[in-house]
């Protein structure tokens, strides 16, 4: 039997693997099925519908890590890969899942190929471990062969990040009595259609199923929320600006942050909560078009 718990995931670019610590992850891929009407002049009585079955849909993705305590980025590379871009488009990787135990036979391993991060996200919470949920496509989900995988410096024994300390800075300001900050990142993915009446006419079992290929990044968002209480002081309070930098920086130390994300140029607008205690909430989003979204983060 696999259990989820004792899954290991390994994350292969440029000829290297990494070992992720992940909290969490699920994927699924799923394929097309058409009906086709067996009802005829002749067959009358033909009432059920036949299938066909002959390309698969993107797979599918979630990933929860845990932010770490590391200059190396070991832990991180899922993030550097959502960020940096490459001209128009994004790096691909491959994402193994091993399950397996020793004394298994056959002792098999999930592959991701061709994977594309879509989304992430971030929800600091003073009293909880700074975790990054992610989620993405893929061209093709398979079970491969199991193998040992030689994953180079792998730091067994890491130091998981906490929001200790929280600095957010909004338009030059070091917000005060801060309850919740969350962000996102989103690239907007389109996997381009690559059945062809060729393609479908040479599927005759699973082997050949067709799969997507290609994708095009359509778009890019940054955005998020910052909720605070209404203190003696509140000049943001209804209203709104354009043009400003937020900076979110948490981690273990105001000397030792693992996010560090200088957002510019962005825009606001700020809203009044009247609950038994009164907050704010900043919904803000960036306006600007880095060359390389990666350069505005620090992790």
């Amino acid at each position: 039997m696999e259990f989820l718990r004792e899954s290991i995931v390994y994350l292969f670019y440029s000829n290297t693997y990494y070992r992720l610590h992940v909290q969490n992850i699920m994927f699924d891929q799923t394929f097309k099925q058409k009906g086709s009407k067996k009802k005829t002049l002749h067959s009358p009585t033909s009432l059920i519908e036949g299938s066909e079955i002959n390309e698969a849909n993107p797979a599918h993705f979630q990933l929860e890590l845990f932010m770490m305590d590391e200059s190396s980025t070991y832990q991180h590379k899922a993030l550097e890969l959502l960020l940096q871009n490459n001209g128009d488009t994004l790096n691909t990787f491959d994402l193994l899942i091993d399950v397996s135990k020793v004394g298994d036979i056959p002792r098999t391993m999930y592959k991701l190929d061709t994977c594309v991060i879509e989304s992430a996200s971030f929800q600091i919470v003073k009293s909880e471990p700074l975790v990054m949920s992610l989620e993405g496509s893929a061209k093709e989900l398979t079970t491969i062969a199991h193998t040992s995988l030689n994953i180079g410096s792998y730091d067994y024994s890491p130091t998981y990040s906490f929001p200790a300390v929280t600095t957010i800075t909004v338009d030059g300001t070091v917000l005060d009595l801060v309850t919740g900050v969350n962000l996102e990142i989103q690239n907007e993915i389109e996997w381009t259609k690559n059945n062809t009446l060729q393609k479908s006419l040479s599927v005759t079992n699973s082997a050949s199923t067709t799969y997507p290929e290609a994708f095009v990044l359509k778009n890019r968002n940054v955005a998020g929320n910052i909720t605070t209480y209404v203190g003696d002081s509140h000049p943001d309070l209804q209203t709104w600006k354009e043009d400003i930098v937020i900076r979110i920086q948490t981690g273990l130390a105001s000397n030792n942050y693992q996010l560090d994300a200088q957002l510019t140029p962005c825009s606001f607008t700020n809203r009044v909560n009247p609950t038994e205690a009164f907050t704010q909430g900043y919904d803000f989003r960036m306006i600007g078009h880095p060359t390389d979204l990666n350069t505005l983060f620090t992790y």
